[in-house]
């Protein structure tokens, strides 16, 4: 059943991400949707089905833009790493290192995708365009992350993959 939930948000991850439009203020960031996904995955799962999210979201992301598949699979695999790094030390329901995590690992998948986009001369973007669209994804996984954890954790509860909370038990 997790992999039906996984595959649920992930597929609708990437259509809301598709859908919703580039924010040109912010260099034209994308909302982080399927990035969110993999830390939730990181946080709430194991390694396991974190690497395999992050594979899968990835994938998606790749093929809905303009990048060669597999740069993404290995940002998000690394945002999922450090993410898993520091797990034990986070409460999973804590909305405010959702945000720093969220914000965080943003700023660090689009900052190494341009990296390696530059590096194999797939993308010419000025630094400045690169530098704004950092912290434009930056501020939209801040505000992102949180809000995509609520709806996965809220999806697993009502299918039973998890307990119910104790305001909702008692």
């Amino acid at each position: 059943m997790t992999l039906l939930v996984m595959l649920l948000v992930l597929l609708t991850g990437a259509a809301l991400q598709a859908l919703l439009p580039g924010w040109t203020w912010l260099g034209g960031a994308q909302p982080p949707i399927l990035l969110a996904l993999v830390l939730f995955y990181a946080f709430a799962h194991s390694r396991g089905w974190m690497l395999f999210c992050a594979l899968l979201a990835g994938l998606l992301q790749d093929a809905l833009g303009q990048v060669p598949l597999g740069f993404s699979c290995f940002c998000f695999g690394l945002a999922g790493f450090a993410a898993l790094r520091y797990r034990d030390d986070v409460e999973e329901g804590a909305w405010l290192a959702q945000m720093v995590f969220g914000g965080l690992a943003a700023a660090a998948v689009n900052l190494l995708l341009y990296i390696l986009l530059r590096h194999a001369d797939a993308v010419v973007v000025s630094s400045a365009l690169a530098l704004r669209k950092t912290i434009g994804s930056a501020l939209l996984g801040a505000l992102l992350t949180p809000l995509v954890f609520r709806v996965v954790i809220s999806l697993e509860r009502q299918l039973g993959e998890r307990p119910a909370s104790r305001e909702e038990a008692g």
